[in-house]
């Protein structure tokens, strides 16, 4: 209905009478907001009856003049009669008909702009069938099951009623006092002046608009039922009361019960008992103001965490993610091992952790954290009596209270929670008993990925009952539960006879060979997780692509499909697992690929090329062993930050003996790096000397040479030269003077001139340098690689932005650029195939309309000249006219039977656009348009040339060729798709005028004279 002009005019017309009207200070903010949803809810269902009431009243009318007409000429048998009565039944039959042909039509453009793409259309063709979300049976409290509706119903909310009310008498849980003298020694950081300012400073339009644009679409709304469209579109209306509801939320004043309401839907967890409550996931369904206002408060907090909470902790921290944890514990194991010292890896399970967080314990944690009286105002309104119904079999249950637990559903949500776990880690942290691994600087004891804690014990006998003590200690105060039946423990280099005492004494699951945590498989040796998670997964892939080898996907969607599913698991592993990983791992997946991708036969373009970038002339096909070195080197670029505070650095740093940021500078035979297994940092460092140069990312010797801490120089330079060559603590062969031959000494200083010692100490940096033979090198500027190291600042999207640096050092071009040449008997510039693959890939949002273009420019057709070379017994004249040779050009070009074909469309196109196209093949097949894309995209001339050159497939190795009855048609079906898209983008408008001459064009006479004599 919000797709409707004149019916949103009128509901914005209404919202705005409605508070005029209710401007009134006796009436509360948060009352006036809820009731005008009442207002709107009122208005869309009255329009909407009303569309309805007149359109059965149409109906109703004509069944009844069909019926009259029918007695009529029944009666009289006039042919007049019978004209009204038939004319009557096809308006009566095109009215019903008229839904479902638009939902088939909306249908068919839905399926053209978004299949074969990624998005939610093409993740749901791959998604296994689930089960049916019906609960037929189910578990009742007395242990008995019940299929009764009212009893599946019932058992949920009691569930939930348990669980949200942990402390149901008022004295059960822990008193102020007790949660204040807990906090007193573990709350260590604080928010500053400014940042308490920042989170109490009132909500501004600009917030207000940026969290709108950003809400997604389609999403379930929450009791209310006014979804994030609804807040877009009237946005001009409704944002000046939202923030003046924000303000009074900001002021003390409380929401309106019916704003804190919520739906739980349940979902039955995969391979879990669907008749046990406990095996439902809880989707809370909030109400989009709510969620609006979260957002604003969760965008402000977020960038605040890093410095309230200690790296230990890695979940929605901005700047930390889960690969920091796996890459730590990864270089724990390998350090451990080389040490010879004793590690146990302890993960714990924590019982519904989100759920159990006492409020009063989130509420203190805020203030000791120094938050203002407005951010508390704000987060206590959210927490305010907030209520839930469930939704079971598509039914509600009555209402109940939630007393405890951050909101599902809730952007602010895994903020909070990081919040209040932090004084359990740094408890953890200061606690003598629980005994760590020791790394280069710092002592590691735990790693946490929101409520996964895994624990780094060196000690058992004396560190487990000390983790046990601390758990419960700080369960009692904040509700936190771990549920020791489900968590683990993995031994790394403790002796059996610890094992076994262990097992006696604990009830955690003793894990023999490895141990998940966060996704991958942790394991005492390298060969144990390359077999347990990267040819595990390659199974997994293989499965996949077969099973996805029936769904109906076309080539550019199967592309996509690896794109889209694929490679982020890929991605992930290589991350959180940097080890060094065997060519054949690579090899297999490879091949897995291309059957994938080419089911059928040979490949038509190679490999090489698919995966080059789309406006080089590939597809972006992911190429995996080289996002596995640009995973590699984001952590060459994490190794030479100054001030960096991910904790795997220190442990890496311990296992390589030195400071890593010297590691990828030094020349490889001047120093050692221990061994260890796992290895991460020898494996980077295998990579990098072994494509460093391939990729043109460095020189033999760089520019960032270290000269302190070079086992060349055992000397070290001495402070007081090391200052006057550089402000940091660290020294490069870059920081020296700029004269490459190093003949002037730095002796122009405020300081005066060298002390003996330091001239000494400079020409021996003089000799060592000059004993290298880099020659230029030294003096030459920084490469891009050099850069990014030299910065040391991790990027935003550092694999990707490193993986296309090792794609633009690929210098090949695709071999069918060089076949064009011949076929056309040009040479084509590097800049014509821009221009040509940027159109074919943004000249329309449809996949099919690029993929036949790309099919058209790759040579994937098989022509019968190309055929006649593979078999010699078929024929090489062209099926169409049987005179010439089949050449590619000729099939698609310069065949007589076509010649008509295309000089009509590029009248036609004249005719409508005012374009005189050149009756080329390179205008017509590669888009050698003299024109912009910006120009392109506001014309229909481009869907004209893409619907001219997609009908000749369609009659491939037929006798006939396209009409321009068959052309219009397949035009219009582009109009229809780009004007959906536009309407889903906002820009009808646009659209309407860019097919107006199109749209006069068929009306006239000149279409039908067109199709008439060119048929």
């Amino acid at each position: 209905m919000l797709s409707n002009s004149v019916l949103v005019a009128e509901i914005d017309t209404c919202l705005r009478t409605f508070f005029e009207e209710n401007d009134s200070p006796d009436l509360p903010n948060p009352t006036i907001w809820e009731a005008h949803k009442a207002v709107v809810r009122g208005a869309l269902i009255s329009r909407a009856t009303a569309l309805k009431r007149t359109r059965s009243s149409l109906i109703q009318n004509l069944i009844n003049d069909i019926r009259s007409l029918e007695l009529l000429h029944h009666t009289s048998a006039l042919d007049s009669d019978y004209e009204q009565l038939t004319s009557k039944r096809k308006e009566l039959n095109d009215l019903l008909n008229s839904d479902i042909r638009f939902a088939a039509q909306k249908a068919k453009c839905h399926f053209a702009l978004l299949e074969n793409k990624p998005g939610r259309l093409l993740a749901r063709i791959l998604r296994k069938r689930q089960n049916a979300s019906y609960i037929a049976r189910i578990k009742l409290p007395d242990g008995t099951f019940s299929s009764r509706p009212d009893h599946i119903l019932n058992a949920f909310p009691h569930f939930y009623q348990n669980l949200y009310d942990m402390d149901q008498m008022p004295s059960s849980g822990p008193s102020t006092t007790t949660i204040a003298a807990y906090l007193s020694n573990t709350v260590t950081r604080t928010l500053s002046p400014a940042m308490i300012d920042l989170l109490d400073a009132p909500v501004t339009s600009d917030e207000l608009l940026s969290v709108l644009r950003n809400l997604k679409r389609g999403k379930c709304p929450g009791p209310d039922g006014l979804p994030a469209e609804y807040y877009r579109t009237f946005s001009s209306t409704l944002t000046p009361k939202l923030l003046s509801l924000f303000s009074t939320i900001r002021d003390g004043v409380k929401f309106h019960t019916h704003t804190l309401s919520a739906t739980i839907a349940v979902i039955c967890k995969p391979g879990k008992e669907g008749t046990d409550v406990r095996s439902y996931r809880p989707i809370s369904l909030l109400n989009t103001d709510l969620k609006i206002l979260a957002k604003v408060l969760a965008v402000r907090l977020a960038p605040l965490l890093p410095s309230l909470i200690h790296p230990d902790q890695v979940g929605f921290v901005p700047g930390r993610e889960a690969r920091d944890a796996t890459t730590r514990v990864l270089g724990a194991i390998g350090l451990a091992r080389r040490l010879r010292k004793g590690l146990l890896l302890l993960s714990t399970d924590a019982e519904k952790a989100f759920d159990r967080v006492r409020w009063s314990f989130m509420f203190a944690v805020l203030q000791r954290i120094g938050s203002g009286d407005c951010f508390l105002s704000w987060i206590r309104a959210l927490y305010d009596n907030p209520t839930a119904r469930v939704r079971a079999n598509g039914a509600l249950s009555a209402t109940f209270d939630i007393h405890n637990g951050t909101r599902q559903g809730c952007p602010l949500s895994p903020l909070l929670f990081s919040l209040t776990l932090e004084p359990l880690l740094t408890t953890i942290r200061n606690n003598i008993d629980i005994k760590g691994l020791d790394g280069q600087h710092s002592c590691h004891k735990i790693s946490a990925y929101a409520d996964d804690l895994l624990f780094l014990i060196t000690d058992p006998s004396t560190s487990l009952p000390a983790i046990t003590a601390v758990l419960e200690t700080y369960g009692e105060v904040s509700g936190y539960r771990i549920n020791r039946d489900k968590s683990e423990f993995l031994n790394i280099t403790l002796d059996q006879t610890a094992i076994r005492r262990i097992r006696h004494a604990y009830p955690f699951r003793y894990c023999a060979h490895q141990m998940k945590y966060l996704g991958v498989w942790l394991a005492p040796s390298t060969k144990h997780i390359l077999e347990s998670n990267f040819f595990a997964i390659l199974k997994t892939f293989r499965s996949d692509l077969s099973e996805w080898n029936g769904r109906m996907i076309s080539w550019l969607g199967r592309i996509a499909a690896l794109k889209m599913n694929l490679l982020p698991r890929l991605l992930y592993l290589f991350g959180a697992l940097p080890i060094m990983v065997p060519l054949t791992f690579f090899t297999a997946l490879r091949t897995a690929l291309l059957k994938f991708i080419w089911p059928t036969g040979r490949p038509r373009v190679s490999f090489a090329t698919l995966c080059k970038p789309k406006h080089r002339g590939g597809l972006a096909l992911p190429d995996s062993r080289r996002y596995y070195l640009s995973s590699h080197l984001t952590r060459l670029i994490d190794w030479s930050a100054e001030h960096s505070n991910k904790r795997w650095l220190d442990l890496e740093s311990a296992l390589a003996g030195y400071p890593l940021w010297t590691l990828p500078w030094l020349p490889p035979g001047s120093f050692q790096v221990a061994r260890a297994d796992p290895d991460p940092v020898s494996a980077t460092l295998r990579l990098w000397h072994k494509y460093k140069l391939t990729y043109g990312l460095s020189t033999a010797i760089s520019p960032l040479l270290p000269l302190v801490h070079n086992p060349s120089l055992p000397g070290g330079i001495r402070p007081s030269l090391r200052t006057r060559l550089t402000e940091g603590s660290r020294l490069r062969a870059i920081d020296l003077p700029s004269d490459g031959n190093l003949e002037v000494l730095p002796t122009t200083s405020p300081r005066g001139p060298l002390s003996p010692l330091d001239s000494f100490n400079f020409l021996q940096i003089k000799s060592y340098l000059r004993s290298l033979h880099s020659g230029y090198s030294l003096g030459r500027q920084l490469l891009p690689f050099e850069l990014l190291c030299q910065a040391g600042t991790s990027l935003t999207h550092g694999i990707s932005a490193l993986y296309s640096l090792l794609q633009a050092a690929d210098a090949t071009i695709p071999t069918f650029f060089s076949r064009w040449d011949r076929e056309l008997a040009i040479v084509i510039p590097e800049e014509k195939w821009t221009q040509t693959f940027v159109l074919i890939h943004k000249g329309s949002c449809a996949a099919r309309i690029q993929e036949t273009s790309y099919k058209i420019a790759a040579f994937w057709y098989r022509s019968p000249s190309f055929l006649h070379q593979v078999y010699p017994s078929t024929a090489s004249e062209c099926w169409r006219c049987e005179l010439e040779s089949g050449t590619y050009l000729h099939i698609w070009w310069s065949c007589p039977n076509l010649g008509s074909y295309w000089t009509h469309i590029r009248d036609i196109i004249l005719q409508v656009t005012d374009v005189n196209l050149p009756l080329t093949p390179e205008c017509f097949l590669l888009l050698h348009i003299p024109l912009s894309l910006k120009v392109l995209k506001r014309s229909v001339l481009l869907l004209m040339l893409f619907a001219s050159r997609a009908l000749i497939p369609t009659l491939w190795k037929s006798t006939r060729s396209p009409s321009m009855d068959d052309w219009i048609r397949r035009v219009e079906e582009y109009r229809s798709v780009d004007l959906l898209d536009a309407e889903h983008r906002g820009k009808s408008a646009d659209s309407a005028r860019k097919w107006y001459h199109w749209e006069r064009f068929t009306a006239s006479n000149r279409a039908s004279h067109a199709v008439t004599h060119t048929g």
